[in-house]
């Protein structure tokens, strides 16, 4: 639960500097890093914390292969933030963020495409989508 509030303070921060400059702040996601890691090792097993490591790395090298081969489909600072947040959430967390952030992100592309405010070559930013995803995961920790 702490790990979901700060990687959701760190989202809104990304979220606002991918939104202007359409950039993901190494500096930012390496602070992340260190506090989610320090979280990590005070509140959990050894165990869970290479677990969270390893699917954090497993997801790096699956999502880079992606932003390897199609640079436009997704840039190299939101294959470091979905490591951060799968490393910070654990896996099942992750994917229902990954899932949320995508419908999201689906939606608001078709309403800017339907009213041609954007054109089919548009980038959109990617991590106000993740922060929200990363909102609807700690409202539904609370509720259940």
């Amino acid at each position: 639960m702490a790990n979901a509030v700060i990687l959701f303070g760190l989202c809104l921060y990304l979220s606002w500097v991918d939104f202007r400059h359409r950039r993901i702040p190494n500096l930012a996601l390496g602070a992340g890093f260190v506090l989610i890691s320090f979280m990590e090792y005070v509140l959990s097993s050894p165990m869970e914390w290479l677990m969270a490591g390893f699917f954090a790395i497993l997801s790096l090298l699956m999502f880079g292969w992606i932003s390897w081969h199609r640079p436009l489909a997704l840039g190299m600072g939101d294959v470091k933030l979905f490591a951060l947040v799968c490393y910070g959430l654990g896996v099942r967390d992750f994917v229902v963020v990954l899932t949320i952030a995508s419908m999201a992100a689906l939606l608001v592309s078709l309403i800017l495409l339907l009213i041609r405010k954007v054109s089919i070559t548009c980038e959109v930013p990617f991590a106000p989508f993740v922060t929200i995803g990363i909102a609807v995961v700690l409202y539904m920790n609370e509720a259940y």
